[in-house]
């Protein structure tokens, strides 16, 4: 399609990049881009929409690039592809204007079930206006996207209000993934959480192989970067694209075999010595002796045992003593004597299932705030049920 003047000399062009699904091993979206230029010169989206302050002009504006872009997508005739279009939360939030969006979009030719609107996480605000018009245009067949989640003051709330198909993780939030484990960690929590509420996660500004490694591990839908295919008026092939990832995903995959190895080979050697733990406690060893299979373990942090309530009695037994620093940081939660773990899943499993080994899902612990998973089993002791219970940290 021909570039189209808007406003004397200005002309509008689209540029599109793949949006591609891990899963299917393809582009399954395009994401529309404005690129503007006057008398020859490139002008970049902000300096574009900067000339129109006033809220019709700025609206008309927004209306005039989404017609490029749908009249350029519908010439390229993609089939089974999502059109991702950037929308303006201000015309989203007048439902006349929203009404004339999707006609736009039925006048190019377009489904209106082939098109994901974008509209800022930031720029929303919750009011009757825009919820009206998003409405609207979906229950014309339109699918909603946040964009730019994990910047600034992303609330939650507003995500959920807006029930969106498609959330778009901030670019920042990958840097700081692949930078921090801490934020590594929250990025795959975030991604199951936006799951829970019923979003496909796209993950944007992958542009390294580290940004990939990262991403395919967070357990995200759908990859947007540089890495994958640069913005362009032909965007690259799958046969480009699909090559670059599957080389990330083997070696991810590798990376896991291994790593689950090491898990299997220090977890037999755990569960050995809780056996050997249990069975001592059980013929009437006192407790810190007959921890000490357990507590020779490099990669056990601590023992502790529980009454058939779930209450600890004694303190724990720690593998190893903290640091002064640390003995500090954490004395307001050091001394678990007396503490109530019966809401638990580890106390809950064994308590139900006496003399069966039970392993629990990775958490963050109370008593230090290290990431670990706890072993327990319900055994009798003096003729009581106990749960013998010890923390152990996975190797990363």
């Amino acid at each position: 399609m021909d570039k189209r003047p808007v406003r004397d000399s200005l002309l509008l062009d689209s540029h599109f990049q793949p949006i591609y699904s891990l899963a299917h091993r393809r582009t399954v979206g395009l994401e529309a881009l404005l690129r503007a230029s006057e008398q020859g010169r490139p002008l970049s989206p902000p300096e574009v929409y900067e000339r129109y302050i006033r809220r019709d002009e700025r609206v008309a504006m927004d209306l005039a690039v989404c017609a490029a872009h749908c009249q350029r997508f519908a010439a390229m005739a993609h089939t089974h592809r999502w059109l991702f279009l950037n929308v303006d939360a201000m015309t989203m939030s007048d439902p006349k204007q929203a009404a004339e969006l999707g006609n736009l979009i039925r006048a190019a030719g377009i489904a209106p079930q082939s098109v994901v609107l974008e509209v800022l996480e930031q720029a929303i605000e919750l009011d009757a206006r825009l919820l009206e018009g998003v409405a609207m245009l979906r229950e014309q067949g339109c699918l909603l996207a946040i964009d730019d989640f994990g910047v600034g003051h992303s609330n939650l709330d507003r995500v959920c209000s807006l029930e969106p198909d498609f959330v778009k993780f901030d670019r920042n939030l990958l840097r700081s993934a692949v930078n921090q484990q801490r934020t590594r960690n929250l990025l795959s929590r975030l991604v199951r959480l936006m799951h829970e509420i019923g979003a496909l996660v796209v993950v944007e500004g992958v542009e390294s192989e580290s940004d990939v490694v990262v991403a395919l591990d967070s357990g995200c839908d759908l990859v947007q970067g540089f890495y994958v295919a640069r913005p362009a008026a032909q965007p690259d092939a799958d046969t480009l694209i699909t090559p670059r990832l599957d080389a990330k995903w083997d070696e991810l995959m590798n990376r896991e075999l291994l790593r689950r190895k090491l898990n299997r080979r220090q977890l037999e050697l755990s569960r050995q010595a809780f056996v050997q733990t249990a069975i001592a406690l059980m013929q009437g060893s006192e407790f810190r002796f007959a921890a000490q299979p357990m507590l020779a373990l490099p990669d056990v942090i601590r023992c502790f045992l529980l009454d058939h309530e779930g209450r600890q009695k004694g303190r724990n037994l720690n593998a190893r003593q903290l640091s002064e620093e640390d003995n500090l940081r954490f004395a307001p939660l050091e001394d678990t004597t007396g503490a109530v773990w019966s809401r638990r899943t580890y106390f809950q499993h064994a308590i139900d299932q006496p003399g069966v080994l039970y392993m629990s899902e990775p958490y963050l612990s109370m008593t230090d705030t290290r990431t670990c998973v706890t072993l327990s089993m319900a055994i009798e002791i003096d003729e009581e049920m106990h749960v013998l219970c010890t923390d152990v940290l996975l190797p990363r």
